[in-house]
């Protein structure tokens, strides 16, 4: 919702008091610490008994990057913006936003696995059977990989940039955590291509451990599942079939393009032993 300059963010119904005061006091973190392209002159808005009712920022003046074709010169700066975005977030101390009360455990049982089990008498024998040969070979990785302050939900449709197209915000931290950092290499995926995430990564400013791409194209290859759960429970016979045959193709893509040695992208400060 937005009131003159002022974006108001209604949470839904299922956020607790916690999450929004948590969600908040993060993103004034985030500003004092400068981490760029984070909403701004965030504030917690209270009702008359004093419980959370939203948060408001500062108007961010962009639009959706969802679908947009970026080229050249723009595509580079992008790709600049979100490496240094990402590189930022991913290196505030977790003892300093711990404090905040966010969500500190294992990500991949909280999310993932009650995902995957809700989905999975949806799926054709064969169709379970790649998930669960693709899980057994990546579920290591993902065991043994760093955590970081994550945004867990990058996308297009959370990517403001303006009419130029240079990046202006990244909004909607409902999701965020502590968590495996490759889950938002992943959310690059969303929208671009793995050479355009290499390319993100030259501007991280850090060392990228060797698994995480890996670890990432797991992880996007999992994103039909969500859609899944969704269909399933409004009864979407048709997305669902859909949804299932995408799972399929990621999921075939994911194992094949799992690179065959560590993975070093140019411009970063070395690779760091993900079990480090």
């Amino acid at each position: 919702m937005l009131v003159r300059d002022v974006v108001i963010r209604v949470p839904h119904g299922q956020t607790h008091d916690s999450d929004l005061r948590a969600e908040t006091q993060l993103l004034a973190l985030l500003e004092a610490r400068a981490v760029p392209f984070t909403p701004r002159g965030v504030r917690l808005l209270n009702g008359g008994d004093g419980k959370p009712l939203a948060m408001a920022y500062d108007y961010v003046d962009g639009r959706s990057s969802k679908g947009i074709r970026f080229r050249g010169a723009a595509r580079e700066q992008l790709a600049r913006d979100l490496g240094q975005f990402l590189g930022a977030l991913h290196h505030v101390p977790i003892d300093v936003v711990a404090a905040a009360g966010l969500p500190s455990d294992d990500f991949w049982y909280r999310v993932y696995v009650p995902l995957i089990d809700s989905c999975g008498r949806h799926l054709p024998a064969p169709v379970a059977h790649e998930l669960d040969s693709a899980i057994r070979r990546f579920q290591p990785l993902i065991e043994r990989a760093p955590r970081a302050l994550v945004h867990a939900d990058i996308s297009g449709t959370h990517t403001l940039i303006g009419a130029d197209n240079r990046l202006r915000g990244i909004i909607d931290f409902g999701e965020v955590g502590i968590a495996d950092p490759a889950i938002d290499f992943a959310g690059i995926l969303n929208d671009h291509t793995r050479s355009f995430l290499e390319r993100a990564l030259t501007y991280y400013g850090h060392a990228v451990d060797p698994e995480a791409l890996q670890r990432a194209e797991f992880f996007i290859a999992l994103v039909p599942l969500f859609t899944m759960r969704t269909a399933a429970r409004e009864g979407d016979n048709e997305t669902l079939r859909g949804a299932i045959a995408d799972l399929r193709r990621r999921v075939r893509r994911a194992v094949v393009r799992v690179p065959g040695g560590p993975y070093h992208a140019p411009g970063t400060l070395g690779v760091l032993d993900a079990r480090s």
